[in-house]
């Protein structure tokens, strides 16, 4: 039985190579077409600008180290904004930052428009250099009309391995 099995299912393969490589080339086509016009589109060739961020968003803002970060934390035209979830937040963040997560801007936006300026200088930061959520937020914040945005390479993680200083709330200082 497993003799006659194997060879018409070599023959519906061999017969069927065609369609598969039709179906394959089209999803390659639309999945290259959805790429180029998505918001967040992948550096599929080229690695310009930011990995994983369209070239309109890396070219209306740049990316600092941790040492330059500090030196715009000291000045205090500059905001400060954490895009973690708010429970990481609450454990630690950079001094003087305010929270505007990724994970639920719509219901934290009107508070933060509210009592930061459009034309204020911002610095975001998410977790680390895997994370996008600082970037994310960059953007939609820029098409809020937000115009003087700067992303912390590395995030929170790139600012702890400098040995900055961390705001911890007294909750979680045990005291």
């Amino acid at each position: 039985m497993l003799k006659k099995t194997v060879p018409l299912l070599v023959v519906l393969s061999v017969r069927e190579l065609p369609r598969v490589a039709t179906v394959a080339v089209v999803s390659l086509a639309i999945a290259i077409a959805a790429n180029a016009v998505h918001p967040m589109q992948l550096p599929l060739l080229t690695a310009k600008g930011q990995p994983g961020l369209p070239r309109w968003v890396a070219s209306r803002f740049h990316a600092v180290d941790a040492e330059e970060a500090m030196r715009l934390v000291e000045n205090p035209k500059v905001m400060v904004v954490d895009t973690r979830d708010t429970d990481d937040f609450s454990q630690q963040h950079i001094p003087g930052a305010i929270s505007l997560p990724y994970h639920g801007f719509d219901e934290h936006y009107s508070q933060f428009t509210a009592s930061v300026s459009k034309e204020r200088p911002l610095l975001l930061y998410c977790y680390g250099t895997d994370c996008g959520l600082a970037a994310r937020v960059a953007k939609r914040l820029m098409i809020k009309g937000y115009t003087k945005v700067t992303i912390l390479r590395g995030g929170i993680k790139a600012w702890e391995a400098a040995h900055l200083p961390l705001e911890t709330p007294a909750v979680h200082k045990g005291e």
